[in-house]
């Protein structure tokens, strides 16, 4: 009687992901998962128990990151990256920008402070560069990849992410396999429940994105038309402006511009910051089209002395920030003489830098 009732109770259960979420091969090989993992008990179970949350979960995210979405796939995909990683991204945060776990990790690829410094994002008091959507995604772009070079497989990758390179190192040594199986398996606990879960959410979101995004059916279009409306966008803005500044220019409260842009710091975007993007209501694009002027090159030169230009040939290692400490300017100052687009630098060509007359005749004195 007690089997029978076990029978009745797991056959009730049961559900055919394959035929629910016809794209579960394609997700699970993206990932370097042997694509039988989708008749995984413990996966099944795992769905059958969150479905319902983190169905509600992906739609709250994407609300809060509808305007994210495009920017997250082109970066990753122009970076050789699959764009499924986006759905690391939503697991880590729920795409809020200001989004601060327990541990102190930070932002939308959830940060701790070292490894965001290691991946040369500025995190001080007067700056957080996690929260930063465009810098924090280049960052975590840059570590996912040296992740990849440690261990070779994006499902060891994204466990190193979440639980740390050393924990899965040691996990795998004590396998003595990198078996994606092997690390999961329920009963020798090879690798921390929270990360076990971690990996079965970002597979189960991404199934769900991906069914949404590819299916013809009216019912998956009527969602993406409610959680993906244009509603905001990034510009572009140059250091050395006050935020009152700036929200007289854009019509917007200041309080609006620091909820929508928790990377700025303090009153002011400093010069030393160079340029940034922020994020404003579409609405309120109009303003900045119309209200917004960058400094101008003349003022620029008449404010500072400036006098002379000097060729920089960029090394691999320069930033804007080290080059403007070298000839005792800014990056705004590169970046308006330079008319640069962003803060990028291509190493092996040259940077012009504006120099006082006074520094230029102790740089070449004969």
């Amino acid at each position: 009687m007690v089997l029978s009732l076990f029978i009745y109770v797991s056959s009730a259960n049961y559900i055919d992901l394959r035929k629910r979420f016809p794209n579960y091969q394609y997700v699970l090989e993206q990932l370097d998962i042997n694509p039988n993992y989708i008749n995984d008990p413990y996966f099944r179970n795992f769905i059958i128990k969150n479905e319902a949350r983190y169905r509600r979960f992906y739609t709250n995210s994407l609300k809060r990151g509808r305007d994210l979405v495009p920017i997250f796939k082109n970066l990753l995909t122009s970076g050789g990256l699959s764009h499924l990683f986006i759905y690391m991204s939503m697991t880590e945060s729920g795409f809020k920008r200001g989004a601060v776990s327990n541990k102190k990790a930070a932002g939308l690829w959830q940060f701790m402070a070292g490894t965001a410094r290691r991946f040369n994002l500025v995190v001080n008091r007067k700056q957080d560069q996690r929260f930063d959507p465009i810098a924090s995604t280049k960052a975590a772009m840059s570590y996912i990849q040296t992740l990849y070079r440690m261990f070779g497989k994006w499902y060891l990758v994204m466990m190193a992410y979440n639980a740390g390179e050393g924990r899965i190192q040691r996990a795998i040594k004590r396998a003595g396999s990198d078996s994606f199986e092997v690390l999961m398996d329920e009963r020798r606990r090879l690798i921390p429940k929270e990360t076990r879960n971690y990996l079965r959410k970002i597979i189960f979101l991404s199934m769900i994105g991906e069914r949404i995004n590819q299916s013809p059916l009216p019912k998956y279009r009527r969602i993406k038309e409610e959680i993906l409306p244009k509603s905001e966008i990034s510009v572009n803005i140059y250091g050395g402006i006050t935020l009152k500044r700036l929200s007289a220019i854009l019509k917007l409260p200041v309080s609006k511009i620091l909820k929508l842009n928790p990377h700025l710091r303090g009153s002011t975007i400093g010069e030393n910051i160079g340029m940034t993007q922020i994020t404003i209501p579409i609405k309120n694009y109009k303003y900045y089209k119309k209200n917004y002027t960058p400094p101008t090159l003349q003022q620029i030169f008449r404010q500072k002395n400036y006098s002379r230009l000097i060729a920089h040939i960029i090394k691999p290692k320069d930033t804007l920030a080290t080059i403007a400490r070298k000839y005792h300017t800014t990056p705004l100052d590169i970046i308006l003489v330079n008319k640069l687009a962003n803060n990028k630098l291509k190493p092996n060509t040259a940077l012009m830098v504006p120099v006082t007359e006074e520094l230029y005749d102790k740089m070449y004195q004969y």
